[in-house]
């Protein structure tokens, strides 16, 4: 059985790095999968899930909120934004961050020293939101 190895990363940790059968991630375009000696490629990810399929058949799914994917014969690449299993959701608390940033934004004027800092805040919250819906509806069918 032939394996990749794949390492996934944000930019506080390591999230996993092993050998895999088989990636399925979000791509700007849409969603592509990766098998050992795949053709290399770099792209953009969207926000979405990212399904791993593990030597053993197991199968993991993880929401990410964007990032960047780079593929090689030998290995995968995923430097992400965000990373979560399904047991980490917190979506309320998502939907209360990203309220909070919606209303701070309001009250800021475009020439405020903080608005672009909260807008990139307001947007990693929307994208995290967005992986988790997705998330859930895979695993209603899963």
């Amino acid at each position: 059985m032939k394996t990749i190895n794949l390492d996934i990363a944000t930019p506080e940790k390591k999230i996993f790095s092993g050998k895999v059968k088989e990636i399925t991630a979000p791509g700007i375009n849409g969603e592509f999968g990766i098998l050992p000696e795949h053709a290399p490629f770099t792209t953009i990810l969207a926000p979405g899930v990212v399904e791993i399929t593990y030597e053993n058949g197991k199968v993991e799914l993880l929401a990410v909120s964007g990032g960047y994917i780079e593929v090689n014969r030998e290995k995968v690449i995923l430097l992400v934004e965000t990373a979560q299993r399904p047991e980490e959701a917190d979506i309320e608390t998502i939907k209360r961050r990203k309220e909070e940033k919606e209303k701070l934004l309001k009250s800021k004027d475009k020439k405020d020293v903080d608005y672009d800092k909260i807008q990139i805040e307001l947007l990693r919250e929307i994208s995290k939101l967005k992986a988790f819906e997705t998330l859930q509806r895979r695993k209603k069918y899963k």
